[in-house]
């Protein structure tokens, strides 16, 4: 791949180009599903894409091939210098990254060993023990196995080289349950690198465990409530609003924060670090899409917001240092994006955060649709429980929760000292306790 990428490079910079690098993304992948006792999908596939961009003349051309025969490269590098030509003058985007040492990363990598009859036997056992340990289980709607793994692949003409692999292997279930005119359902998600580290009784016990409470749940009486987000929930949320922390929807006018830098933006003792290779992260992103070596980022501190996500373009705009969160994938232009969330803990004990009575959210329906990442106003449907003194006393749902994200991180009261994740292992934080959150239900 490596010489298929530099004889690439090296007939762009032949055809006229300034400067250019290739981003190749490849990867296998095979999904699994059960349903009535059998494998209703059995699916493999294979992908590989190269993306090109080229600089000539302070103007960006890109083009892309899924075909890695010559001619076939030699058709996107001319589409690229074609495209080049006919783009605007871009004064802040280029390619400047120049590495001494090649940069190759496999710590994420998939490590599974398993037999594909393996695989196909966990799939199906999925399926039927959830059925086998409730009787109202009617079906499970989303069941199944499935298995990536990608290699990453960046070099520029400046001689700057990067690959890297990510593999998972991900399990899901869910259970609609019925019981008379009654209804409910949880889906649930396991996450590894090996088939033999997966517990399937952890997937099972999730999703029966709320299904079967929420049969007897029911909305509570509308008013501010306050609020404990599980970490899933809680990640869900601060996706919708990760604009807030873009240089380039800075610069395009769609971030809110875009005057705020140096400013509170939180309560005093909320920080929130990016970390691509935090210890217990599932995935370690150790460099970007310019070549870039990823560090820590800081993006709030003591609740003063510190910083944003930056390439290099966008921190040529802004005078400053890019943080290494360039994102640009085959087909798409240069962008930024986020590795790892890591909200530092704060001094409370659970049972602190837990005091009194709250709202614990475990499940959020509509977050993207209800959500505007300009205004900061949010409004989605939820499940949960009723709790009080961390103990769940009645389960929750068909309530709407109601607020703005800039109030959102004001209105936190109390803080665990303790770091929980959720899912995917890609966000980690204490248990937070948001206050005057407006809940709409009976």
């Amino acid at each position: 791949m490596k010489n298929i990428i530099k004889k690439t490079i090296d007939h762009a910079m032949n055809s006229g180009a300034d400067s250019c690098d290739i981003i190749v993304s490849s990867g296998e992948a095979m999904s699994l599903s059960a349903q009535d006792g059998r494998l209703d999908q059995y699916k493999l596939s294979k992908t590989a894409i190269l993306g090109l961009r080229v600089i000539k003349n302070k103007r960006i051309g890109l083009s892309y091939s899924e075909s890695f025969d010559e001619d076939a490269l030699k058709f996107a590098t001319k589409a690229a210098i074609e495209n080049a030509e006919f783009s605007d003058i871009n004064e802040n985007e280029s390619i400047s990254i120049k590495n001494s040492s090649d940069s190759i990363f496999n710590d994420s990598a998939l490590k599974d060993t398993s037999s594909n009859e393996e695989k196909i036997e966990f799939a199906l056992k999925l399926e039927s023990e959830i059925k086998k340990r409730d009787s109202r289980v009617t079906a499970t709607p989303y069941n199944g196995l499935s298995i990536s793994n990608n290699r990453s692949f960046y070099m520029n003409s400046l001689g700057t080289y990067a690959e890297q692999g990510h593999g998972s292997l991900s399990a899901y279930t869910s259970a609609l349950l019925k019981d008379g005119d009654k209804t409910s359902m949880h889906y649930a998600s396991l996450l590894g690198r090996d088939l033999k580290h997966l517990d399937i009784n952890q997937c099972i016990e999730e999703t029966l465990e709320h299904s079967i409470n929420w049969l007897q749940a029911k909305p509570v009486p509308s008013g501010k409530y306050e609020v404990i987000f599980n970490t899933d929930t809680l990640s869900d949320l601060l996706g919708v609003f990760s604009n807030y922390f873009s240089a380039k929807d800075a610069i395009e006018k769609t971030n809110p924060w875009e005057t705020k830098m140096g400013q509170s933006v939180a309560i005093e003792n909320f920080t929130m670090i990016d970390s691509p290779f935090y210890k217990d992260a599932f995935t370690h992103d150790y460099i970007d899409s310019e070549g870039v070596l990823r560090k820590d980022l800081t993006l709030i501190d003591n609740g003063v917001l510190k910083s944003f996500y930056h390439n290099t373009a966008t921190a040529k705009h802004f005078g400053v240092t890019t943080t290494g969160h360039a994102h640009r994938g085959a087909k798409s232009s240069l962008n930024v994006s986020s590795t790892n969330w890591l909200i530092k803990p704060g001094k409370h004990t659970d049972s602190e955060v837990k005091d009194g009575t709250y709202l614990e959210v475990i499940d959020v329906m509509g977050l993207h649709s209800g959500g505007d990442n300009i205004s900061g106003e949010f409004s989605f449907g939820a499940s949960g429980y009723l709790c009080k003194d961390g103990k769940r006393i009645q389960p929750v749902k068909e309530i709407t929760i109601a607020g703005n994200f800039n109030k959102l991180l004001f209105g936190i009261t109390r803080m665990g000292a303790d770091l929980k994740h959720n899912n995917s292992m890609g966000t980690f934080s204490p248990l937070i306790r948001f206050s005057d959150l407006y809940v709409a239900g009976k």
